[in-house]
Parts: C-alpha cells; structure tokens; sequence
C-alpha cells in the first residue's frame, strides 16, 4: 500500500510540474520573451549583415495580401528571397496572384505575374525577362522590406496592449499579438498616420524550444494585411 501510495504522489507531482511548465510558457512574459530575439534583426538596414547572423544561410518569406470591397479580387503578393551562404547573394521569386469566389461559391486562382528578384544597395529588384502570364507589367510592392526599419526590443513591446496570447501544448508553438499605432508602420503599408493595426507574432516550436531561429510577423488591418518571416540558424546554436 505504501508503495501505490509512493507511486502515486511521483505521478501527481510529475503532473503538477507539467502543468506549471504550460502555465509559464502561456504567461506574457515567456512569449514576449520570445518575440523580443527578432530585435536581432529589427531593424536589419543592409539585409547582407544578416550573413554575419545566420552564416549558413537564411530565407525571409513575404507575403502581401489587400481586398478592396466584396466584389473585388483577392490580390496576393508573394516574395521569397534565400540568403546564400557559398555567394553571399539575396535572391528569389515573385509572384501576384488575383483570388476571387465566384457565384457558386468556388475560388478563381489567376497568376498575375511570376519573376526573379534580387537584392542589391539596399533594395529589392527585379530581374531582366521576368515574365508575366497575361501580359501585365510585373512590379514589386515593396522595394525594401519592414524589416530594415522598424525596430522591436523588449521594452518596445512591453509598452504595447496585448489583444491575445497563447502557448500549444500539442504543438509547442506560441503567439502574441499586439495592438500597434506606429507612424513608421502605417506609412510602409499606405495607411493613415494615425491608424492603429493588429501585431501578430507567431512563434514557432523549434524557436521556442531554442533549437532554431524562426518567426512570422503579420501586420493586419481590415482586409490588408503584410507579413514577414525570417528563418536560419543563429551563429553559435
């Protein structure tokens, strides 16, 4: 009886640890925490120095999305850039692509424009021959990214409202999001001075646990919304 009664106790406090532990990792502080390391590279001004970071290489996914009323197409933005390691070079693909639901309620896919982009003193390029499927001029929406401005810090956060927050236990992964009235942000994204947007970071489990370095950061206000991730391995890790 001794025994079962032993056994038991061990389970429970087994228990009441793990329990603890997902309370902790769903507290602000622990995700906020988190989300603080993107000040390693916000802001990034010459997104080349991110080699002296991330030495084996990296890839910043950006993503550009704006609906104008009910009746109007869905159009989406799409950057890849990969940092390469062996030539020092930032380039990728682009891609605008128009979404629409018809009367039947299925969604219309249209590829606008497909091309190769590179970076270079400072900016985003296209590069010569890119071509389009239905002849419309392919442009960039942004010719630098958010992420070489705008700075995020602890303190930055900490000052900020949190909307919502939450920690999955059956994933690992977190998120946090923020409301946001920046002058810096709203100007990048074509909005009014003084308009306020939702902040989102999502925090993935390989970051949370320490084993990687990865985060997407979604920028949302009505129907636009502006996303930016970043993924590699630190020097170091």
């Amino acid at each position: 009886m001794t025994k079962k009664l032993a056994l038991t106790a061990v389970l429970l406090g087994v228990a009441l640890l793990t329990l603890t532990g997902c309370f902790g990792k769903s507290s602000r502080r622990f995700i906020e925490g988190k989300a603080a390391e993107l000040s390693k590279v916000y802001p990034t001004e010459n997104l080349e120095d991110l080699f002296e970071k991330f030495p084996d290489g990296f890839q910043i996914r950006i993503t550009d999305s704006e609906k104008k009323d009910d009746n109007s197409p869905t159009i989406i933005y799409q950057t890849v850039l990969n940092g390469i390691s062996e030539t020092k070079e930032i380039k990728g693909e682009i891609t605008k692509e128009s979404s629409l639901k018809n009367s039947d309620g299925k969604i219309e896919e249209e590829m606008l424009f497909k091309g190769n982009v590179y970076y270079k003193d400072g900016s985003l390029h296209l590069l010569e021959g890119s071509s389009s499927n239905n002849k419309e001029e392919g442009d960039l929406k942004h010719s630098r990214l958010l992420m070489q401005e705008f700075s995020i810090s602890r303190s930055s956060l900490k000052g900020l409202e949190v909307v919502r927050k939450g920690y999955s236990l059956e994933t690992g992964s977190a998120s946090i999001t923020y409301k946001l009235k920046n002058e810096q942000v709203n100007d990048y994204l074509g909005l009014e001075k003084d308009s306020q947007l939702n902040m989102i970071i999502n925090i993935p489990e390989p970051t949370v646990s320490g084993k990687n370095y990865g985060y997407s950061i979604i920028f949302r206000k009505d129907s636009l919304a502006h996303s930016e991730g970043i993924v590699g391995k630190l020097k170091g890790n």
